[in-house]
């Protein structure tokens, strides 16, 4: 017998629909054989996983457990994507790390990148990377047109953005097709080196002011949340601490005389992504959540209330013994970024904590995202992970947790003043230390650290990076007790 959809015949109609406490049960004869006499609640208790902040991974969800209405993709409060057709026609734009300090390797490598796959550049310049005076001949041959530039100039932004947008004007670029960001973040400064340079926080509103007015397409700012990641702090942590560092930003916008809805266009969010795929998808979900309420409160129209998301994935995640277990790492990374619905994922190269990457890690950092997007097609559909009531839950509970350490903040008199007194890293600190202890018994594994080393394997050597900017946050990495 054939049945067609439409044939009226239900095949669940005779089994009766079980209930949540017949599940309880059944679970709770299972423990039993284990030497657990548990009953009810306390049987499903026994199978939760405790997460950080308090939080827990139940082992059943049911649409019982769903938080509410999350609205659509494009409207307020954005949890499901920051505009109706997704982060970009056909995916999310990849966006290749540079930092090497000479010009001309610079730009043959960023070149590559751009003819194979990349679409847009994230530039270490200054210290950090590329002189201000080779940034032209890094750039040589680049499409500025095409191809969004994202600098990363720390306390050098100032000179750094003077010469990118000379090159724009030089290479006729019409200023309403420059995309990008100026990556302006002198709280992210303040963070990575406990200094407070004078004059960048007002140089910061200057230029968002410029961009404004100039440059409809180009942010000036960004409010860069890996920071407090790297210190070994939880998702909470890094979405409360955003959270903060944003309001810190639009304070100082409009009071040089920007609207909120102009100085929230001005932004850019930075989010690490990490393996632990639900996690980042809840929290990047939760960001953009968090970030509407604040637009909201702050008298920002929906234009400006949709939060900008650049993901990174996790340098804390990456190990330097067995490195290759780390394109295995950003690839999951990758995928919960996208699903996450960020609108730029750069994937770090697997030898990112060794060095200066190669030519074949570069490769496989850019194709991973290539694969996510054009054959698995995670751009085709718009938050695939909404309507799980697992993952809307998560969301849930990350963003209220996230808004009471937020609020933490705030009494504490902002983000400065809370990374001046050293309340952000003794939180951080806290943190990390109880997860340390679980990576040091094993009960976080770290494939090819704790668990199945390759001992005789010889170590990978690199070429030595440009100095990381130190003095204020640590840096933490998932292996290094074991390294």
């Amino acid at each position: 017998m054939t049945l067609l959809p439409d044939s009226g015949l239900s095949l669940a109609a005779e089994f009766p629909a079980p209930t949540h406490e017949q599940w309880q049960g059944l679970v709770a004869g299972v423990l039993r054989k284990s030497g657990r006499d548990v009953s009810g609640a306390a049987a499903e208790d026994a199978l939760s996983t405790s997460l950080e902040d308090g939080l827990t991974t139940r082992p059943l969800y049911t649409a019982a457990d769903a938080p509410g209405d999350a609205g659509l993709p494009g409207f307020a409060p954005f949890t499901r994507g920051g505009t109706p057709g997704g982060p970009a026609p056909g995916g999310w734009d990849v966006r290749q790390r540079h930092a090497r300090t000479d010009p001309a390797r610079t730009n043959e490598a960023v070149l590559d990148d751009l003819a194979n796959g990349t679409t847009s550049l994230w530039l270490a310049v200054g210290a950090a990377g590329v002189p201000v005076s080779g940034l032209a001949e890094a750039l040589d041959g680049v499409y500025l047109d095409l191809a969004p530039i994202a600098l990363d100039a720390g306390d050098e932004f100032p000179a750094a953005c003077a010469e990118l947008l000379r090159l724009y004007d030089e290479r006729d670029v019409p200023r309403g097709e420059v995309r990008g960001t100026l990556g302006a973040d002198p709280i992210g400064r303040l963070a990575r080196t406990g200094d407070e340079t004078p004059g960048l926080q007002d140089a910061a509103a200057e230029l968002a002011g410029r961009c404004h007015r100039e440059y409809p397409e180009l942010r000036a700012l960004v409010v860069d949340a890996l920071p407090y990641h790297e210190a070994g702090g939880s998702a909470v942590q890094e979405l409360g601490c955003s959270l903060a560092a944003g309001v810190a930003a639009l304070r100082d916008l409009t009071a040089a005389g920007l609207s909120v809805e102009a100085a929230c266009g001005q932004l850019e969010f930075r989010y690490a992504a990490t393996a632990d795929q639900f996690l980042t998808i809840a929290k990047l979900r939760a960001a953009r959540r968090l970030w509407a309420r604040v637009a909201e409160v702050s008298g920002a129209g929906p234009a400006g209330a949709a939060q900008r998301q650049h993901a990174v994935t996790s340098s804390v995640m990456m190990t330097r013994r067995d490195p290759w277990v780390n394109m295995l790492r950003t690839t999951v990374a990758s995928l919960a970024a996208g699903v996450g619905g960020a609108d730029s994922v750069t994937v770090l190269p697997f030898d990112h904590t060794l060095g200066l990457p190669d030519g074949f890690a570069r490769r496989i950092a850019r194709n991973t995202s290539t694969i996510l997007i054009e054959e698995s097609h995670l751009g085709r559909v718009i938050d695939p992970a909404g309507g799980s009531w697992y993952v809307e839950r998560l969301t849930d509970d990350l963003a209220h947790a996230a808004w009471a350490w937020f609020q933490e903040i705030e009494r504490a008199g902002g983000q400065r003043a809370a990374l001046r007194d050293g309340l952000i890293a003794e939180r951080l600190a806290a943190t990390w230390a109880t997860r340390s202890e679980k990576l040091a018994r094993r009960r976080e594994p770290v494939t090819g650290v704790s668990e199945f080393p390759q001992l005789a394997e010889a170590p990978v050597v690199r070429d030595t990076p440009p100095p990381a900017a130190t003095g204020g946050l640590p840096t933490v990495h998932r292996d290094d007790a074991f390294e």
